[in-house]
Parts: C-alpha cells; sequence; structure tokens
C-alpha cells in the first residue's frame, strides 16, 4: 500500500545510516540493471510502467567471528514510462549480536521457518516481495529474534510490536480512481449497472491512523532437533497478515455515480507446522504440514479490532463480502545441487476446502490446490546458465512457465533473455485474472 512506503523509506535510510555509523560492513555487493519487458498479449489491466533500472544492494554475509554486525538486502526500482515511478522493496537489513549462548537479530529478517512456502510464493510467514507476477523473492519480519543451540536441539523466538506490510503491488488512489505501477495488480471494477445502466464507481481512501496498521505485535517461535544430516522442527506464530485487508462504504448519488470509500485494515493470524527434513548425499529433501488461521485470538496482550475488517456490503450495485478461510497444506520438496546442475523437484497440496472465487478485489483465491513445480538451473560453463522452472496443478490445470537464458562476464556484466507465459482455463483459479500477462523481457546488469 502507498502509505507504508514512506514509513520503509525512513526505516531504509536508518538502516543505511547506522551501517555507516558503526563501520560493520566490510564489503557489499550491488548491480544496476536495465530491464526492457515485450507483452506477447494484452493484459486484462495495462500499467504505464514498463523498462525499468533496478539497484540492488546486499551487503557481506555475517561473519561468524565478530559479536556485532549487520546484514542489508534491498532493491529500487526507477520506472521509465510512469512519470519515473519509483518501487522498492527492504528485504532485509538488521543487527546481529551473538555471544557463546545465544544470537540476537535486530531489524527486518527473513525466517527461515517454513522453506517450501518460497517456491509457492504464499507469503504467510514473510511477505513477497511481488515485483513481478511469478517472482517468488521474499520480505521478512520485522522485530527481535533470539536464537539458541541447546546440544541437539535450536530455539528461536520473535517478538515484534512493528507491523511492515507487504508493499508490492502497489495501489494509489488518483482523481477518483485506484491505479497501480504494476500490471498484474488486481483492481476494483470502474462501472457498475444500475437498473440496466453503467454508472460509474468513483473511489476515495478513507482517514485512518497509520500508527494503527504499523504498531501491531507478533509473536511467534520455532523449535528444531537435529540428527545425522536431518532433522524435524515445529514453528508457531501469531502475526499480522502480511498483505493488507480493504473493506470500503459505499453509496448512490442518485445522480451519476456510486461512491466508494475504502478503508484499509489490518487482520492477525495463527500460522503454524510441522517439518522434516533428511540429506541423503547431495540431495537434500523437506516435508511438512501448514495450517493458517485468520480468525485466530491470542488473548488481552493483543487487542485486535475486527469489527470494521468483517463488514460486509450486498447491495444490488455493490458488495463486499471478505473471506477469512482456514487453509492447511502439506508439501515436500526434493533438491539436488551439483557443479554443473541444480534440479529442483516440489509438491503441494491444500487440504481444506476451496470456496472462493477469484471475482472479488477483496478477496484472493487460492493460489494452489494440488500442485506440481519443478526446475532445473544448467551451467553450460562459467559463463552461461539456463533457468527452466514449471509449475502445473493437477486440479485447476494451470500451467505457469518460466525460463531464462543468462551470460556473467567475470562477475562484472550479466545480460539475460527470460520468458514468462502461463495458462489457467478454470475460471476459479487464482491465476486466470493474469492469463494475459505472458512476457519476454531482456537485461543487462552492471556490479559495482
Amino acid at each position: 500500500m502507498f502509505f507504508a512506503r514512506y514509513f520503509l523509506h525512513s526505516l531504509l535510510i536508518f538502516s543505511l545510516h547506522a551501517m555507516l555509523f558503526f563501520g560493520l560492513s566490510q564489503a557489499n555487493e550491488g548491480t544496476m540493471t536495465y530491464e526492457k519487458f515485450y507483452r506477447l498479449n494484452k493484459p486484462l489491466y495495462r500499467s504505464t510502467s514498463g523498462d525499468l533500472i533496478n539497484f540492488s544492494y546486499q551487503s557481506a554475509q555475517l561473519s561468524e567471528q565478530r559479536k556485532i554486525d549487520t546484514y542489508m538486502m534491498g532493491d529500487l526500482r526507477l520506472y521509465f514510462q510512469d512519470n519515473n515511478a519509483v518501487n522498492y522493496s527492504l528485504q532485509e537489513a538488521y543487527l546481529r549480536y551473538q555471544n557463546a549462548d545465544y544470537k540476537l537479530f535486530v531489524g527486518r529478517k527473513i525466517l527461515d521457518w517454513n522453506i517450501n512456502e518460497k517456491y509457492w510464493s504464499l507469503g504467510y510467514l514473510n511477505a513477497n516481495q511481488a515485483f513481478t507476477l511469478l517472482s517468488n523473492e521474499e520480505e521478512g519480519v520485522t522485530g527481535a529474534l533470539l536464537n539458541k543451540q541447546m546440544g541437539q536441539f535450536e530455539f528461536d523466538v520473535l517478538l515484534s510490536y512493528i507491523f511492515i506490510p507487504q508493499l508490492n503491488p502497489s495501489i494509489d488512489f488518483k482523481n477518483s480512481e485506484v491505479k497501480s505501477k504494476s500490471d498484474w495488480a488486481r483492481l476494483p471494477p470502474k462501472k457498475t449497472v444500475i437498473n440496466g445502466v453503467e454508472v460509474p464507481i468513483a473511489y476515495s481512501i478513507s482517514k485512518y491512523k497509520i500508527s494503527k496498521i504499523i504498531f501491531n505485535k507478533s509473536l511467534g517461535s520455532n523449535i528444531r532437533y537435529r540428527w545425522n544430516k536431518g532433522g524435524v522442527s515445529a514453528f508457531a506464530v501469531y502475526k499480522p497478515e502480511n498483505k493488507l485487508r480493504a473493506n470500503a462504504n459505499a453509496s448512490y448519488d442518485n445522480i451519476s455515480k456510486v461512491i466508494v470509500e475504502a478503508d484499509p485494515t489490518v487482520n492477525h493470524h495463527a500460522y503454524y507446522g510441522l517439518q522434516i527434513f533428511q540429506s541423503f548425499g547431495d540431495l537434500k529433501t523437506r516435508a511438512g504440514l501448514s495450517y493458517v488461521d485468520p480468525n485466530a485470538h491470542l488473548g488481552k496482550d493483543f487487542p485486535v479490532d475486527i469489527t470494521n475488517a468483517r463488514k460486509t456490503i450486498k447491495l444490488d450495485y455493490f458488495t463486499i463480502n471478505p473471506h477469512y478461510d482456514k487453509e492447511a497444506y502439506a508439501h515436500m520438496s526434493a533438491n539436488l545441487d551439483r557443479k554443473t546442475y541444480i534440479l529442483s523437484l516440489n509438491y503441494i497440496h491444500l487440504l481444506t476446502k476451496d470456496t472462493r472465487l477469484n471475482d472479488d478485489f477483496f478477496t484472493d483465491a487460492i493460489k494452489w490446490k494440488r500442485a506440481i513445480g519443478g526446475s532445473v538451473t544448467y551451467f553450460l560453463n562459467d559463463t552461461f546458465n539456463v533457468l527452466l522452472d514449471l509449475k502445473y496443478d493437477l486440479d485447476r490445470l494451470d500451467n505457469i512457465v518460466k525460463s531464462e537464458l543468462k551470460y556473467n562476464y567475470q562477475n562484472k556484466i550479466t545480460v539475460a533473455l527470460g520468458l514468462e507465459m502461463l495458462k489457467a482455463p478454470d475460471i476459479k483459479s487464482y491465476w486466470s485474472y493474469y492469463r494475459a500477462n505472458d512476457t519476454l523481457y531482456s537485461s543487462i546488469g552492471f556490479f559495482y
């Protein structure tokens, strides 16, 4: 959402100044990439954004010899066709303190409590970066994380009083319309029908306190037990959903338009799961169960006002009926990492009923019901590599293909050519709204 950018901007500047002041980052890596997109069909919604320059920054990996260290990773995007609009993402930015007994992380950190979540871009634990439709990059949780090892056990405890929502795809309210820099943002309808006549819808955003969105608590923990080349883990967390909910009030002025006042709201959910992992030489396998409950309440210390969030409106010309459905998943993965290639095989299965349709701006449909996914990265030599990623939903017949050819010259210049295509024949599918977003893209990047 647009308002979160101002808060994140302050956090980003603070993090940069902190690192420069303490002088803790000994090395870093940055890239500047020019990207050009060629649309292969006509999407349902097309923004004026297109070609862009992306600046990426990643500091040096943490040193095990230092008590205090910092880490940061983020992106800044400048779009040419949309009045030089800017998108940015602070994926991680934290300070780590360690001694012989524990490690303490303070800031924004990606949690590794459910590794299989990233491949499927579920976004329940860590937020999705969501620069593009098929990206599976993540943004971390902001707070304090305590890590402690005791023999074969490892414990994580998360506590936070600050919530930064998922920033992308962003939306803005301009001239009574809802707009976005992203081609794949789900936007509300521009018109409705009253007595057989098309009537425009005028949108605005209600007055709200940013503090009610940003100052929200999170509490979670993760425990691992390791054995030779394997282990088992369990996690549970109560936190705000990474994406803001949207509700609204609607009225008809009896003259020319329907007036809709949108109201951003925060909803907490409980997310917990169990995983088992085992390595067989270079083959790493992982299987697990996870459960998300958007109706959960933790207690008096976590007061949540959901009165407005659960509001429904059913008028002849406008309907709002947000869904708060529990979801359970079984998931597994097998990954093989070799010198000349990387293979990955994945599976996810929705264990609960799917009742959500894909025609509501206020509720997303389920992304996956019973899907398999596989990817291969083949290194032709030290400079050329090829990526192919396929995802297929066995129930809905969704078919998603992502491929990329990349050339890397001495870690100074990279050139890439990629293709993203999807097919979603079932109108109930999450992906059916975006099925006309096939894209061919090219990029050239420079390391600094």
